[in-house]
């Protein structure tokens, strides 16, 4: 959790214009190269930080692949329709329906249909 609100943090700082980030557990030897690079005019990110915001790059281009049908059936989730109205509505089976509902959990790292609300809301997908 504690991670989250740092890339969420450091996120926000980088659109602020932030330059660099380190955390404070790093050592002196990476201090003075973060230093060295900011004041050169580059960026300096620690490597803990790089790692954290590659995963978090890489989860948003995954968010990016819902379908079309996926999100059919998450704004269907959002009106409270059970497994069995989606599929009637979608002339699908319920089966179907329950693979959509697997892989868009899967895909939005979500694990309740509350999570995944929430995710949809954040995201303006409904």
């Amino acid at each position: 959790m504690v991670l989250f609100l740092i890339k969420i943090k450091i996120a926000e700082m980088i659109d602020a214009g932030i330059s660099g980030y380190i955390l404070k557990n790093s050592g002196k030897k990476e201090l003075i190269e973060a230093l060295t690079k900011i004041a050169s005019g580059q960026n300096y990110f620690g490597q803990e930080i790089t790692l954290q915001l590659m995963k978090s790059f890489k989860r948003n281009q995954e968010e990016a692949r819902l379908t079309d049908r996926e999100i059919e059936i998450i704004r269907m989730i959002e009106k409270d329709l059970t497994t069995r109205e989606i599929a009637e509505k979608l002339f699908i089976s319920e089966r179907t329906v329950e693979t959509h509902r697997k892989n868009i959990l899967h895909k939005t790292n979500t694990t309740s249909v509350v999570g995944l609300l929430k995710y949809a809301y954040e995201r303006k997908i409904i």
